[in-house]
């Protein structure tokens, strides 16, 4: 009987450290106690709110990564897609004279714009998601070098420096807007129609179908709103400098997809959750500046980043076998 208790609690617990927010938590936790160690001054609330603040930038795009990767697609462009988005959020503002709200309606409107090309190519013409948004991220790109000529776009003229130098409780206000749009979307996908339709499209696409769910009209709009998303991730950078540029959002898509991945969200598709995606960024934003900190060196930074990403996957396949082997016990 003890033998019985005893293999209950080591599945439960095995369980519990297998669910991805859990299995988040855990290493940023040792992280954060091993960086203390070597650092004493680590555990204070300006480097803890330092980590917090630079987690919206990658955030905002994670979440759009996440939407496409959870409807068994991805998005490679949220990177530069954000790039242009805010290149013409600074062109609203200087060129063109629109007041804040404006600007910020044709940066969304631009995100949008990008991920409904992406979706009709997918969706309409069949075309594959990684060939179609490698292809927009360089059409992005060369439009913010274009458009920019490579120079930073001032928005002082929208009046937005007392609302991006404001640090309420030592944080930026960008930190709080990422917290409202995590939890925005965990609404989403967990009491809506379409976050039902989003997961069952990316876990079986033939099943869905089936059941009567229009799989391409789910995709097109998870392009859509990585596309708003990434924008939001544009909007946050030009805030934050008070300046458009086509430099910003280099290599962001692929940092995106390692938070998604690290945070729970699985890359075949069909499951994930907002929380897991905001501790993923929490993981990997904690890591990178621990590391920096600590002066480790870049190439070895990389190389631990690396086998995060490759453990992260590995973890995804114990869980799916895990739950795999609970049904098959029911």
């Amino acid at each position: 009987m003890a033998g019985k208790h005893k293999g209950m609690r080591e599945k439960q617990g095995l369980k519990l450290l297998l669910t991805p927010e859990i299995g988040v938590l855990i290493p940023i936790v040792i992280i954060c106690i091993v960086t203390t160690i070597l650092k004493p001054t680590f555990l204070t609330w300006q480097y803890l709110s330092t980590i917090l603040a630079g987690c919206v930038f990658i955030g905002a795009a994670s979440l759009g990564e996440a939407m496409c990767i959870m409807a068994g697609e991805i998005d490679l462009s949220v990177g530069f897609s954000g790039c242009l988005a805010g290149v013409m959020c600074g062109i609203a503002a200087r060129d063109w004279g629109f007041p804040l709200f404006a600007c910020v309606l044709v940066c969304l409107g631009t995100g949008a714009l990008v991920g409904l090309i992406n979706g009709l190519c997918v969706c309409k013409l069949g075309l594959s998601s990684w060939i179609v948004t490698l292809a927009t991220q360089f059409i992005c790109q060369g439009l913010s070098l274009t458009i920019s000529k490579g120079e930073p776009i001032s928005i002082m003229s929208l009046g937005t420096m007392g609302f991006s130098t404001a640090r309420p409780l030592g944080i930026s206000w960008l930190f709080f807007i990422f917290v409202g749009l995590i939890l925005v979307m965990d609404i989403v996908l967990r009491y809506t129609k379409y976050g039902y339709h989003l997961k069952a499209v990316g876990g079986n696409q033939a099943a869905s179908v089936m059941a009567g769910v229009n799989a391409k009209r789910v995709k097109m709009m998870a392009f859509i709103l990585a596309g708003v998303f990434a924008a939001v991730g544009g909007l946050f950078d030009t805030l934050n400098a008070q300046a458009a540029s086509a430099a910003f959002g280099s290599a962001r898509e692929f940092r995106a997809i390692i938070c998604c991945a690290i945070g729970g969200i699985s890359m075949s598709g069909g499951a994930g959750s907002a929380f897991g995606i905001g501790l993923g960024v929490l993981l990997f934003h904690t890591l990178w500046y621990c590391l920096r900190i600590l002066s480790v060196d870049t190439n070895l930074q990389l190389v631990l980043i690396g086998c995060i990403l490759i453990l992260s996957v590995i973890l995804d396949i114990q869980r799916k076998r895990l739950e795999a082997k609970r049904e098959g016990l029911r």
